[in-house]
């Protein structure tokens, strides 16, 4: 007899289970970075000194502009500078009386009149006129009625300078047809 042949359960066909691989490594997620400018260059403070020297030129071509200036008050008899435009006076281009200049200082007064209020330009002209004509003579060595070359100017406070006390008022000689002198009017 043959022995009988015991049915073995049939065992499926298992695979064995794949290797397992770990997954690749993951890549860092982007990283929002600002924009970075390259590092400046080092000028070795070649800025600093360049504005420095602007600057330094600057004051430079305004001190060489203003250096003649005098203000209009602090001018004294003998004083040469050149006539200013316009009608309110504070600074005015001061010159040795050998260099070119328009106009000539002959006397510094102190107004006389009535002092209680501001005076009119006419009341400051007829004060100038009485104060400045015998000093002309006195000055230049000519008789102002009968001279034909040179005339007379004056400066008197502004409204401001007379609210400050300033009474002065300030003579000069200039050429009757306004070209420039190179030398001083005062005779010898």
């Amino acid at each position: 007899m043959t022995d009988p042949i015991t049915p073995q359960p049939s065992q499926p066909d298992v695979q064995p289970p794949p290797p397992v691989v770990p997954p690749p490594p993951m890549a860092p997620p982007p990283v929002e970075s600002p924009e970075v400018a390259p590092p400046a260059k080092k000028s070795g403070g070649r800025g600093a000194i360049i504005i420095i020297g602007v600057i330094v030129a600057f004051l430079a071509i305004v001190l060489y502009a203003v250096k003649d200036n005098l203000s209009a008050g602090d001018l004294k008899v003998g004083d040469c500078f050149n006539t200013p435009s316009g009608s309110t006076v504070q600074t005015v281009e001061h010159h040795p009386c050998t260099e070119s200049h328009t106009a000539e200082v002959i006397h510094v007064v102190e107004y006389t009149g009535d002092t209680s209020s501001y005076p009119i330009s006419l009341t400051f002209s007829s004060f100038a006129e009485a104060a400045c004509k015998p000093v002309f003579q006195t000055y230049t060595g000519r008789d102002f009625d009968l001279e034909t070359e040179l005339t007379i100017g004056y400066f008197y406070p502004s409204r401001d300078g007379w609210s400050g006390g300033d009474r002065t008022v300030t003579c000069y000689v200039t050429r009757v047809d306004d070209n420039p002198m190179t030398k001083s009017v005062k005779s010898s």
